[in-house]
């Protein structure tokens, strides 16, 4: 039996980086992320952990062009360590989405569009686990490590220039949740 849950909230810090004509364009997103998740648990027991994250502005200039919308939203959270991924489900948030597990990774898939200059709190995440090895906590993350393994990417139309593919890491990256496995 999974110990009462712990509800924390986060701060991450966003980098992303969009190319246009050839030109990377860097901006930082910051964004908070409420966390639910047992303080601990028994190896091989059920666990929830509810990763919720907070409003988001989607920003109504970027380098001087105006931003029309982003759309294929996609945020990505790896099974957390020292555990086995069963299922992941979304609740809450104000812009619909989806969520697939995949690679061994919940993708929370919000098509958008989000129109420029509005807020919007995306769903969110349960990833339903199995816990791991006694001795070791169960962690969880957002992926990503650089604009090139990216944990965050969307769609950026912005005015006279297009579609804009973005790409974003937590950096730093933060521990999201961590359960003792006993």
């Amino acid at each position: 039996m999974a110990a009462p849950a712990n509800a924390a909230t986060v701060n991450v810090n966003w980098a992303c980086k969009g190319t246009v004509w050839g030109i990377g364009q860097t901006s930082n997103m910051a964004a908070t992320v409420t966390t639910t998740a047992p303080g601990s648990a028994a190896s091989g027991s059920a666990v929830a952990i509810t990763i919720a994250p907070g409003a988001s502005s989607v920003p109504s200039s970027a380098s001087g062009f105006t931003v029309n919308n982003i759309s294929n939203l996609k945020m990505t959270i790896p099974t957390p360590a020292n555990s086995t991924l069963v299922s992941a489900t979304l609740s809450g948030g104000s812009t619909p989405g989806t969520v697939a597990v995949s690679g061994g990774n919940a993708v929370l898939t919000v098509p958008g569009p989000i129109a420029g200059g509005t807020s919007y709190t995306p769903p969110a995440v349960t990833l339903n686990v199995t816990a791991g090895a006694a001795g070791t906590p169960i962690t969880s993350k957002y992926a990503g490590t650089s604009y090139t393994n990216p944990g965050m990417t969307m769609t950026t139309n912005v005015s006279f220039v297009g579609n804009v593919a973005t790409a974003c890491f937590p950096d730093p990256s933060p521990t999201l949740t961590t359960t003792t496995v006993s």
